[in-house]
């Protein structure tokens, strides 16, 4: 799908915008308004694009996302051991990066984990990985869930190997009793 020219433009204003404003007064601060009068659009204009900030909050994670699992992946189909691993290793690394932004993080956590799960779910039923989306859904829910469980209980010192290679596990074997 292509989109006009102007639309990306319009769109990639308002993303810059939006960051710089919430940068500085944090994302429950910031306001549509805000936003529309840094990129000097119309708030019609802002309207037209998406239902509310948060809306447009959820598409620029989206977004990001999407880019960052084109560039950061292999291209070319791999086993599913390798593309789970991979996602996880990315997401451990992203969420690292992610700790520097503790001002906005707990509004904006839920939207990242939706846009995060959809995105891993339609990336493993692209690459045909599996063929039901129910699946696809639970591995990808198991993915993101598992490294932001990592993340959230001060385990970050973990090597993102260390996470990827649990997480691949518990997406390729499931959950099997302790041998003792």
């Amino acid at each position: 799908m292509t989109t006009d020219r102007r639309v990306r433009r319009t769109r990639s204003l308002l993303r810059q915008a939006a960051i710089e404003v919430i940068r500085e007064k944090g994302f429950r601060a910031a306001r549509v308004r805000d936003i529309t009068e840094r990129a000097d659009v119309n708030r019609a204009t802002f309207y037209a694009h998406y239902a509310d900030k948060y809306a447009f909050a959820e598409a620029m994670v989206r977004d990001e996302i999407r880019h960052r699992f084109a560039t950061r992946l292999p291209a070319a189909p791999a086993p599913v051991a390798d593309l789970v691993h991979a996602l996880a290793v990315l997401l451990w690394e992203d969420s690292r990066r992610a700790d520097g932004c503790r001002r906005n993080i707990d509004v904006l956590r839920p939207l990242i984990q939706r846009a995060v799960r959809t995105e891993v779910s339609r990336l493993l039923v692209e690459r045909c990985v599996y063929e039901s989306a129910v699946t696809a859904h639970i591995a990808g829910s198991t993915i993101v869930g598992a490294v932001c469980w990592w993340r959230e209980n001060g385990l970050s010192d973990t090597s993102p190997d260390q996470v990827a290679d649990e997480v691949t596990r518990a997406v390729l074997y499931g959950l099997r009793p302790a041998s003792g």
